[in-house]
């Protein structure tokens, strides 16, 4: 029986970067370069797979004109 990999719902924080970063607007690739690393890794923390370091969230911070705060989610 073959398995099949059910779509994980993206964190409140991926929703939360997806959000900021469509609102400036900005592209996944314009982040992605801004901050210093591929669109893979870019796309992954949109998806939840991952996380940025916080250095990281700061640059996206800035560049979305936010502080590394308003990416935490509202509980």
């Amino acid at each position: 029986m073959q398995t099949v990999a059910k779509k994980k719902n993206p964190s409140a924080f991926a929703a939360r970067l997806r959000a900021l970063r469509e609102a400036v607007p900005l592209t996944q690739k314009q982040v992605a370069e801004g901050v210093g690393v591929s669109i893979q890794t870019y796309m992954r923390w949109e998806r939840g797979d991952t996380e940025p370091t916080f250095s990281e969230l700061c640059v996206i911070a800035e560049m979305c004109k936010k502080t590394p705060n308003d990416f935490i989610p509202d509980e």
